[in-house]
């Protein structure tokens, strides 16, 4: 999966470039350039490591953490969010009552859907579609 494969190559480039204190003093314009994606772009993925602690941002550069894209991200979200739909149809629709039965962020959930959407391009999941999910560790 392409998108989280990126996000662990933007965390290779921090943690390649870290000083003796474990800091990456790379400028965010170097970054994107060592990165391959727009400094807009860059930004954004950047941004979401730092929204659920894969990396911190410290003075003068950023320190990639111990956290792993599967498990510390809505990515790790799908399956369980696919298993609950598929138990409770009546759920599908609602994100909020998603999140209240996996007692989880409302926003990660939307944000869950929004990665299966892209990765599957519908949001009508399928046992077709579950079981690559189980095996590839979601």
């Amino acid at each position: 999966m392409e998108t989280i494969n990126g996000y662990r190559r933007l965390l290779e480039i921090i943690e390649s470039n870290q000083d003796s204190d474990g800091i990456c003093k790379l400028s965010k314009k170097k970054i994107s350039s060592l990165y391959g994606l727009s400094y807009m772009g860059t930004l954004k993925k950047l941004n979401f490591l730092l929204k659920y602690g894969l990396i911190e941002q410290m003075s003068g550069g950023f320190k990639k953490t111990e956290k792993e894209v599967f498990q510390h991200t809505p990515l790790a979200l799908l399956l369980k969010i696919l298993l609950l739909v598929k138990d409770r149809p009546d759920v599908y629709s609602s994100f909020k009552q998603q999140a209240e039965l996996l007692n989880v962020p409302f926003e990660d959930v939307q944000t869950a859907w929004g990665y299966y959407v892209y990765f599957f391009g519908s949001k009508y999941p399928n046992e077709n579609e579950i079981e690559p999910l189980r095996q590839k560790g979601f």
